[in-house]
């Protein structure tokens, strides 16, 4: 598929964010790009909607949104009537790794609410190793060029159905620029590996994260074919996902309990 698409473009790092302008002006070469995104940062939002009523300011390449990723995603449609080829979401500040971050990342959140809403998604995600998952991390422009061009590349053929047909939507997770050169590209699936500890202080209570320590270190128990093995090799990890949730296997839906 060669046809300029219909693109609408958010993230939750905010309007302003390196990730989403690298995206932009990599994806407005070949297709008509809107941007919808938080006027400010909404890192971890997950699928969060507000329902207060929205203030919002227009933009030169479209709109900010006093709101999260989803309510980015509903407003282009709902208020905007856009009817997207596809929405793109990110690229987000920092990698989205493992089958937990799927309900707490705003940009696989706004990429699950286009799915939802019946439209196919790209959540992109730039990984580099020296990510601060605190937060105290300043990536630049030039990270982004790598995981804007896997985008681009990918794009046309998921949307057109002939890459990864069964996915709603995709969570990519691509190195920054100068971690790799031509990396491949792998579809994977988000690890089920998670490690959580927690401790009382004298300040309060301390949780730690150990996934993303794991993950820095480069050294994590996951197998091949799941997304942060694939990141640790410096490759670009393809997750097609589906929505709605599934049933867990042997309930008998309408039954009595």
């Amino acid at each position: 598929m060669t046809d300029s698409l219909s693109v609408l473009l958010t993230n939750d790092d905010g309007i302003e964010a390196p990730g989403i302008r690298a995206l932009y002006d990599r994806l407005d070469d070949a297709h008509d790009v809107t941007v919808v995104a938080p006027a400010r940062e909404q890192s971890g939002s997950g699928q969060t909607r507000t329902y207060d009523t929205l203030d919002y300011e227009e933009r030169e390449r479209g709109y900010a949104v006093h709101g999260t990723p989803a309510d980015c995603v509903g407003v282009a449609v709902a208020a905007l009537d856009m009817t997207p080829d596809v929405v793109v979401s990110g690229c987000n500040d920092g990698p989205n790794l493992g089958a937990h971050i799927l309900a707490r990342s705003g940009t696989i959140g706004a990429a699950m609410e286009a799915a939802f809403l019946g439209i196919p998604a790209v959540a992109a995600s730039m990984y580099d190793w020296e990510f601060d998952p605190a937060g105290d991390w300043e990536p630049t422009y030039d990270q982004f060029t790598l995981p804007a061009d896997a985008v681009a590349d990918i794009l046309p053929e998921f949307v057109a159905g002939d890459l990864l047909p069964t996915a709603d939507y995709l969570s990519v997770n691509a190195p920054a620029t100068e971690y790799a050169d031509d990396p491949v590209q792998r579809v994977t699936r988000p690890t089920e590996e998670y490690e959580l500890q927690a401790e009382f202080t004298q300040d309060g209570i301390d949780v730690e994260d150990r996934f993303w320590d794991q993950f820095l270190d480069q050294n994590i128990p996951d197998p091949a074919g799941t997304d942060r093995h694939a990141c640790v090799d410096n490759e670009v990890s393809v997750s097609p996902l589906t929505v709605p949730h599934a049933i867990a296997d042997g309930a008998t839906v309408g039954g009595l309990l």
